[in-house]
């Protein structure tokens, strides 16, 4: 099954796909390892910042070995891809799906710009994500505001445009829970009944089951997950260091594990079609 039919498969039988944050082999590893124990497809999101970290030629080809590997379906995507040429660059490469977020561009300019890299996506056949409406926090480069998407302007958009995915703004923040983050399902429900089409949510680390399960209810496919994968590796590294283990690789072992049964947990939740 092709990453666009699975899309269509999870929003017509109300289910989501994670999206996990991966920056490294170990990271990598760790989520298709979660992905192989469910059985269930993931998305490996991979930032500009985590492309720069790692070498853009290292972390791609390290991902692509590890998806042949897979016994379950990975796809590698770029998330949050806010240089053009980069996500021009991922589409070359090959990447499954691509996302450009253009949210804090002006709407016009957001449009014109997703209908250019929409038309280079799929004469390759990748997946096209776009963004409206600016998600709060900080995530790598990522830094903004809230700005809640306006489902007028999402219908523009989307008619506009014709991505395969939509990420919305309803509240979500990047980074660690607050007491201001207070997910607007009202808002997220107009939108669905606004543009009828599969929709992401950034910025959903640490949320609890039912927010993600009414989040699905109302048309959401992927949800991208990333913070408490990065506090799962820390308490995985702090742990080790505590026991005074001294070879890297068992450290890195042990943060790895922690990261797969975060990522587990996740996988599924989204899943399990019941509220």
């Amino acid at each position: 099954m092709s990453l666009k039919e699975l899309i269509s498969q999870a929003y017509k039988d109300k289910y989501a796909i994670g999206g996990f944050g991966v920056y490294n082999l170990e990271s990598a590893r760790a989520v298709i390892e979660a992905a192989n124990i469910t059985k269930k497809p993931v998305f490996l999101l991979v930032t500009e910042k985590s492309l720069d970290y790692a070498g853009f030629e290292n972390l791609v080809e390290i991902i692509k070995r590890l998806k042949k590997e897979s016994k379950t379906e990975v796809f590698l995507h770029l998330d949050h891809g806010s240089n053009v040429e980069t996500v021009k660059k991922c589409i070359a490469a090959g990447f499954d799906s691509v996302m450009f977020d253009g949210s804090k561009l002006p709407l016009d300019q957001n449009i014109a710009i997703s209908q250019n890299l929409r038309q280079a996506a799929h004469r390759k056949n990748i997946v096209y994500e776009a963004e409206i409406g600016q998600i709060g926090g900080q995530e790598d480069y990522q830094r903004s505001k809230i700005f809640k998407t306006n489902p007028s302007e999402a219908l523009q958009f989307f008619n506009e445009v014709k991505p395969d995915m939509l990420a919305v703004a309803i509240g979500n923040i990047h980074g660690e829970l607050t007491a201001a983050e207070q997910l607007d399902f009202t808002l997220l429900g107009m939108i669905q009944d606004s543009v009828k089409a599969p929709l992401v949510l950034h910025g959903c680390s640490n949320r609890g089951e039912r927010e993600y399960k009414v989040a699905i209810s109302e048309g959401v496919v992927k949800i991208n997950i990333d913070t408490e994968l990065r506090e799962a590796f820390v308490e995985g590294v702090s742990g080790a260091l505590k026991r005074r283990e001294k070879d890297p690789r068992e450290i890195l072992n042990l943060a790895c594990e922690r990261i797969s049964k975060q990522a587990q947990g996740k996988i599924n939740v989204f899943s399990s079609t019941a509220l």
